[in-house]
C-alpha cells in the first residue's frame, strides 16, 4: 500500500474535537528509509513496515494478537511514544490529530492522508494547523520515539546528564548543585550547534559534575521544567570521576544511592524525570 500523507503542528484545538482513541507504539528496528513498529490502537494490536520518507511512502500492515504484542514490546524500550489519536472530517479528507502524552507532551501534530498526489497539492489546510512538517525528519514518529521534541519546540530547551554507576549492585546518582549552592540539581546546559544531545549531555556532565562517561543508547526522559521550558535528561553511565573538573568552586557535588538523591533534589517537576530514569535503570 503506497501512503500518501502531508503532516502539520497544530496552532489550536478544534473547538469540538472528537473524543479519542488511545495509542502506544514502539520500534523494533529503524533507519533513514525503513521502519519496523508494533502499536496498540484501543484494544487493536498490529505490527507495521514503512518504506521511504516525506510524502510518499509504502506501509505494510498486519494485525497481531495480544499476546504477540506483548512478547514483542520489550524489544522496543528506548523507542516507544503514547499519544491520544482523534479523527476529524474536513470536505472530502480525515485528519488525524495526535496529541502526545509523557515526556512528548505536549505536542500536537496532524496528519492528512490522500489518494493522490495531486489531491495533497489541492489540501487547503484550516486556521488549526499551522507550520507543515512532512519533510522534517525530527517529526517523524520513530524520531519523536527517539529523540523527543525536536529543539525548535521550545526556544529555552535544555539538555540535562543523569550521572550514575553501579556500586556493589546498587544504583548511585551524581547530582550537583545550583551556581548559588541553594539547590541540588543535574548537570544541564542548552543545544550546542554541530553537537548531538547526548554530547551536550557528556559535555555538561564533565563539566559540572566532573565526571566522564557515555550515555545509555535509546533512553531518555524529559519534562517541562519549571513551566519555562522542556528539559530532556539522558542518563550517563560513569567510568571515570574527577578529582579537579571546570566548576568545582562554585558547585557542590554528591555520589548518593539513588533513593536518597531523589529526596535532596527540591524541584518537584525534575524529580519525577529522574525517578521515572531510575525505574527504568534499575531494571
Amino acid at each position: 500500500m503506497i501512503e500518501i500523507e502531508r503532516k502539520f503542528l497544530v496552532n489550536t484545538l478544534p473547538a469540538e474535537l472528537p473524543d479519542g482513541t488511545p495509542i502506544l507504539q514502539g520500534y523494533l528496528a529503524h533507519d533513514d528509509q525503513l521502519e519496523v513498529r508494533i502499536r496498540q490502537y484501543g484494544t487493536r494490536h498490529f505490527l507495521a513496515v514503512k518504506e521511504g520518507s516525506g510524502l510518499t511512502r509504502r506501509e505494510t500492515e498486519i494485525e497481531i494478537s495480544s499476546q504477540q504484542f506483548q512478547s514483542l514490546w520489550p524489544s522496543t524500550e528506548g523507542r516507544r511514544l503514547e499519544k491520544v489519536r482523534s479523527r476529524i472530517k474536513y470536505g472530502d479528507c480525515q485528519i488525524e490529530l495526535d496529541r502526545y502524552l509523557g515526556d512528548l507532551a505536549p505536542l500536537q501534530v496532524a496528519e492528512v492522508e490522500f489518494a493522490s498526489v495531486a489531491e495533497s497539492e489541492r489540501f487547503v489546510k484550516p486556521d488549526f494547523l499551522g507550520q507543515e512538517v512532512t519533510e522534517e525528519e525530527a517529526y517523524k514518529n520513530s524520531s519523536l520515539a527517539i529523540h523527543g521534541i525536536p529543539d525548535e519546540q521550545s526556544q529555552k530547551c535544555q539538555i540535562g546528564a543523569l550521572p550514575f554507576l553501579i556500586r556493589r549492585g546498587h544504583l548511585y546518582l551524581v547530582i550537583v548543585t545550583n551556581s548559588a549552592q541553594t539547590r541540588w540539581i543535574i548537570p544541564k546546559g542548552h543545544p550546542e550547534p554541530e553537537m548531538t544531545r547526548q554530547d551536550v549531555a557528556v559535555m555538561e556532565a564533565m563539566e559540572e559534575a566532573g565526571v566522564i562517561g557515555n550515555c545509555i543508547p535509546g533512553l531518555r526522559s524529559s519534562c517541562n521544567h519549571k513551566g519555562e521550558h522542556t528539559l530532556s535528561v539522558y542518563p550517563l553511565r560513569v567510568t571515570t570521576v574527577l578529582k579537579k573538573w571546570p566548576e568545582m568552586h562554585w558547585r557542590k557535588r554528591v555520589v548518593l544511592p539513588a533513593d536518597k538523591a531523589l529526596k535532596m533534589i527540591s524541584d518537584p517537576e525534575l524529580a519525577d524525570c529522574v525517578s521515572r530514569l531510575v525505574v527504568r535503570l534499575t531494571r
